[in-house]
């Protein structure tokens, strides 16, 4: 998965909570508990198990003024730190428990050369296909990203959401 050049901070493995990725993970996990909808943080084990990321989850009936009663709505954070020639890679991503999700992603998808590597991906239905579009995003720490994706993108996409 990863390239010999892609060397992680401190020594670790890629996917572990140590070193300069545990840093961005934490100041990610501070952060997501200032946001006004969150209920809990909690670190996991990946779907693969191979390693952590963060999630949150929301208090449907303030997120979206109300418009999102779907249960319980979480989003997930990964970032992964690389050598400084390297962009760092990273998820948000945001997750309905009736089949709806979708995330902003910095990362390639070996094979599907028609996905860009900063992307936006969605689906109304876990038995769907996701759909791809280029993204350019306008933070580049993983801090501002964040607050990008939480105030600005994922407000859109659900209005949008529930308006279609």
């Amino acid at each position: 998965m990863y390239s010999p050049a892609l060397v992680p901070d401190g020594g670790s493995t890629p996917n572990e909570l140590s070193g300069r990725r545990s840093r961005i993970m934490n100041q990610l996990r501070e952060n997501l508990k200032q946001h006004p909808a969150i209920e809990h943080t909690q670190f996991e084990v990946t779907r693969n198990g191979s390693g952590h990321e963060l999630v949150g989850v929301f208090d449907t009936l303030i997120l979206a003024n109300g418009r999102v009663d779907t249960g319980e709505a979480k989003l997930t954070i990964n970032w992964w730190t690389h050598p400084p020639d390297i962009e760092n890679q990273f998820i948000f991503h945001y997750s309905e428990p009736i089949g709806f999700d979708c995330g902003w992603h910095r990362q390639p998808h070996p094979g599907e050369s028609d996905i860009p590597f900063d992307h936006f991906q969605y689906r109304f239905d876990s038995d769907e296909e996701y759909q791809y579009q280029g993204v350019d995003f306008i933070e580049d720490n993983p801090v501002g990203l964040f607050w990008e994706v939480a105030q600005t993108r994922l407000p859109k996409v659900l209005e949008w959401r529930w308006d279609n």
